[in-house]
């Protein structure tokens, strides 16, 4: 669980990364740049959420992942940089993003969560990479996607049990699944019969655990469990 304080009564302003964005929506027109990349399937509630955490209320605004370096593979430093549409009329829902990204272990690399303890007192959680890392080690949590590859990542919003900050949550049962996976492919019909895994964003602090018993491909269960391992 997330247990580092922040102060509530200063707004601290995120520092732009140098790093290249590495994300293209998909669409039916450009599922041919699967042969060289992934896909990740996730939802983000830029919603505000009233009531949060003792808080009047809290929205999160801006989650940011970074592409770990490895040398086995194409390409430079990437992030996927996600943000909410608009900070004043966000809806209350999930918003859905199917993202062709490079292949590759993604960390969880910044977010910022905007806090009102009233109309004419707000302020920012923000975490960064000197909180999300020890080191190199990616300690908020990590998702992993290879060429070829579509995978659900899990649906992200906010946790105000304690404090208010990002969480992954996900869909739970196969059926579930199986009905998601379904309107994904009525929206883009050219990705045809690609399989899509239950691959959640891995992580101890913004997340649980958590696993279908089945695929939505049998074929694909070892590839599942491979990348859980890592």
């Amino acid at each position: 669980m997330w247990c580092r304080l922040f102060a509530l009564s200063l707004v601290i302003t995120i520092t732009s990364s140098a790093s290249a964005l590495a994300h293209e929506a998909l669409t039916n027109d450009n599922v041919d740049r699967l042969d060289s990349n992934g896909l990740i399937l996730l939802e983000v509630n830029w919603g505000r959420q009233w009531g949060c955490a003792g808080l009047d209320n809290a929205q999160l605004q801006k989650i940011t992942f970074k592409r770990l370096p490895d040398p086995a593979l194409p390409g430079g430093d990437a992030t996927i940089k996600l943000k909410t549409p608009s900070r004043l009329f966000a809806d209350n829902r999930y918003k859905t993003y199917a993202l062709i990204i490079e292949p590759g272990v993604y960390a969880l690399s910044d977010f910022d969560v905007k806090v009102a303890q009233s109309t004419s007192k707000i302020g920012h959680l923000i975490a960064n990479s000197d909180d999300l890392f020890d080191g190199d080690k990616p300690i908020g949590g990590t998702f992993t996607v290879a060429v070829g590859e579509i995978v659900y990542i899990g649906h992200f919003s906010l946790d105000c049990s304690k404090e208010a900050v990002p969480w992954r949550y996900y869909i739970e049962r196969q059926d579930e699944f199986d009905h998601y996976v379904s309107g994904f492919r009525e929206a883009f019909p050219n990705v045809g019969d690609l399989p899509v895994q239950y691959r959640l964003f891995s992580t101890e602090m913004f997340g649980s655990g958590y696993s279908l018993e089945n695929d939505v491909m049998p074929s694909a269960a070892g590839q599942v469990e491979e990348a859980l391992r890592q």
